[in-house]
């Protein structure tokens, strides 16, 4: 092979590879314009039906008492899911928050059966498809965060995980959900002594009284005593480097 034979099999080689990556990068754009279309092609109009937001902290979740009560109430959440509803689902761990799911519920609007000879825009059947996808969606991301329970976690952070996410957002044109089961890493909320390692971590490290929250409220916390003195033991007896928060909560089931 001459030496001009090989610059050009050179050249044809680089030739190939580009092209190569740019068709992979045209393919990667076409799924993600793909899947931003499916996810708001069922959308109701916003004036109907206000968005649906869960946040999850599946390290939280340390018994099975506290997982019953997690999934307890976000089945009771779900079953009120409507074809249109968006939901988003955001994860928390540490300080950081993560979108899992920002879509639509699938399905079609409601019609007689000459409606929709006249309007194929929405097709049942590729509703039911989509919407198999979107449960078994929703359904890994509820296992992946009930596999966190255990891991070592930071109350603390997770508080500023969810502040952090809220700054600035609008909470009064969406439906807000908080899971968390309100208990610091590792204590048995039977034991008021298992409470005591907790206590001194967090005031030692934090300034409490830097410490916010959204106007949001937590669903399904743990209510045992130790827990709800936990709380209020942090407050410092009204100190002002003590914690200056009040959880809201509500107990679905």
């Amino acid at each position: 092979m001459t030496i001009e034979q090989k610059h050009l099999q050179s050249i044809l080689k680089k030739k190939v590879t580009q092209l190569f990556r740019l068709i992979s990068i045209l393919f990667i754009f076409k799924l993600f314009s793909i899947e931003a279309l499916a996810s708001e092609k069922y959308c109701l109009k916003e004036e109907t039906s206000k968005p649906i937001v869960i946040n999850i902290f599946g390290e939280s979740y340390q018994n099975k008492d506290d997982k019953r009560a997690f999934l307890n109430g976000l089945n009771k959440i779900s079953q009120s899911f409507k074809a249109g509803n968006k939901i988003r689902i955001v994860t928390h761990k540490n300080e950081n928050a993560k979108i899992q799911i920002d879509q639509c519920v699938p399905g079609c609007p409601k019609k007689d059966f000459l409606d929709k000879l006249i309007d194929t825009e929405c097709s049942d059947q590729v509703a039911k498809k989509d919407m198999v996808i979107f449960k078994s969606k929703y359904s890994k991301i509820i296992k992946s965060e009930l596999a966190k329970g255990g891991s070592e976690y930071s109350v603390i952070d997770h508080l500023s995980s969810l502040d952090n996410y809220y700054r600035g957002r609008n909470l009064s044109n969406q439906n807000t959900y908080i899971f968390h089961s309100l208990l610091p890493y590792d204590v048995d909320p039977n034991d008021k002594n298992s409470f005591n390692k907790n206590f001194v971590q967090i005031t030692q490290n934090y300034d409490l009284s830097e410490i916010s929250l959204p106007n949001v409220t937590f669903i399904n916390p743990n209510r045992s005593k130790n827990t709800l003195e936990f709380w209020n033991d942090l407050k410092l007896n009204g100190y002002e480097t003590g914690l200056q928060l009040d959880f809201q909560t509500k107990v679905i089931d």
